[in-house]
């Protein structure tokens, strides 16, 4: 105590609080959750009218082990005599960084018991009513109202006494019938089953990790993408979501019919190509074909984006992929390929089903009726088109060129630098 007040005080102030004592924050909630223990009994649901009551039971022998502990922690730490043991370094007192947040903590333990409503007005209420949203329309009205006496009537103040006055004696006299504990054997003790089932859990999760944790990102990308698959097929169908309404679908022409029959064709060589460079063709041949779609339903800035980034996507591929390594099939077998088919097929119905479900399901009006109708009014253009892209959707477009101009900057600054390479190729120089 004399070698460390400071860690001494904010263990003590801790310890009476978890004890459950007055002037602290502890005796407060140890009072709400006596008194929510009492209120259980008239719980309608599964007889508590009739066996509720052995929760005040346990809650009051519980806190009467945790008086107990508390007082044991810091008495026996810090008080009695002192034992000149040898000790790897001296006891002190520790760094002042380490002691702030003990400090500070210790501090609102003692002020929240005097001051518990401005806390339940500015963070327990508003953290209740995002909690229950519609049952509350103001924080307000939420009926927490604590206090540290409820009157000599109060059942839980009469439990409190007895928790202080049964574990207080247990506490002086811990010498004669702690000695219980040696009856039991230890390897039925808790604290063995605890050691038990750690050393069991390590054990199997480093079974359980050795088995999926092959080292290759294509494996933990399966996993991924079957857990997004199926979780989310099933929230679909389990809660009703999937609908689809034809009505709302634009009119496909025999230019998007034929535009599709070319986008799933270069999908087709993207996944039989044996080397490299045909597939970054074929996937370029997919974003061309997304353009055209976009081109095909009268999305001209869309198309162009997509033009753009489908080009410089390609450039960038085309200059990183040939510093990669050969491509190896890691010793896959055709079952690992039936497993990657299927987990592909998985996440395209389900971006699929997302994506009807999502067009079918509109909760508000399309926004395009309003362009129509304040096209000229609002936004003083003639030219849909154009009054959406500077003016409703300005920022949209502006992020869009800047997105091009920086992807733009990014190619010629690796191509500038392939050309330095090659004009010098000692780079030390």
């Amino acid at each position: 105590m004399s070698i460390m007040p400071v860690s001494f005080t904010v263990a003590f102030i801790g310890s009476m609080s978890m004890a459950g004592l007055p002037p602290f924050n502890g005796f407060l909630s140890k009072e709400m959750f006596l008194q929510s223990m009492l209120a259980i009994r008239h719980f309608e649901l599964f007889n508590f009218a009739t066996w509720g009551v052995i929760f005040p039971v346990i809650a009051w022998i519980a806190s009467v082990f945790t008086f107990i502990y508390s007082f044991y922690f810091v008495f026996k730490t810090f008080a009695g005599k002192r034992k000149d043991a040898p000790l790897p370094h001296e006891p002190h007192e520790a760094p002042v960084g380490m002691l702030i947040s003990p400090v500070i903590l210790a501090t609102l333990v003692v002020a929240i018991f005097f001051i518990p409503n401005v806390v339940g007005k500015w963070l327990v209420k508003p953290a209740v009513m995002a909690i229950q949203p519609y049952q509350y329309s103001h924080p307000s009205e939420v009926g927490i109202h604590v206090s540290a006496w409820h009157g000599f009537a109060s059942v839980e103040l009469w439990m409190t006494v007895g928790i202080i006055i049964i574990g207080g004696l247990l506490f002086l006299s811990l010498s004669k019938w702690q000695k219980v504990y040696a009856i039991q054997p230890e390897y039925l003790s808790l604290n063995s089953l605890y050691d038990a089932s750690m050393i069991f859990s390590e054990k199997g999760m480093n079974r359980l990790s050795r088995f999926y944790m092959t080292g290759l990102i294509r494996t933990y990308f399966l996993y991924i993408f079957a857990f997004i698959s199926v979780t989310t097929i099933a929230v679909l169908f389990i809660q009703d979501a999937f609908v689809v309404d034809m009505n709302s679908f634009s009119k496909v022409s025999a230019y998007g019919v034929v535009n599709a029959i070319i986008l799933l064709l270069a999908v087709v060589f993207v996944l039989l190509s044996k080397t490299r460079l045909g597939a970054i063709i074929s996937l370029g041949a997919v974003g061309y074909s997304v353009a055209l779609f976009f081109v095909i339903f009268k999305a001209p800035d869309l198309a162009l984006t997509q033009l753009v980034i489908e080009t410089v996507s390609v450039a960038l591929f085309l200059l990183a992929f040939q510093h990669l390594p050969k491509l190896s099939d890691h010793g896959e077998k055709k079952s690992n390929k039936v497993v990657n088919a299927i987990i592909a097929l998985g996440i395209g119905v389900t971006v699929t089903l997302v994506a009807l479900s999502s067009h079918s399901n509109k909760l508000v009006a399309s926004i395009s009726q309003y362009y129509k109708d304040t096209v000229a009014t609002e936004a003083g253009g003639g030219n849909i088109v154009n009054v959406i892209l500077v003016d409703y959707r300005g920022f949209d477009t502006l992020f869009e060129i800047a997105v091009l101009a920086i992807a733009g900057i990014g190619v010629l600054g690796m191509i500038k630098l392939r050309l330095a390479r090659k004009e010098n190729p000692d780079e030390n120089k």
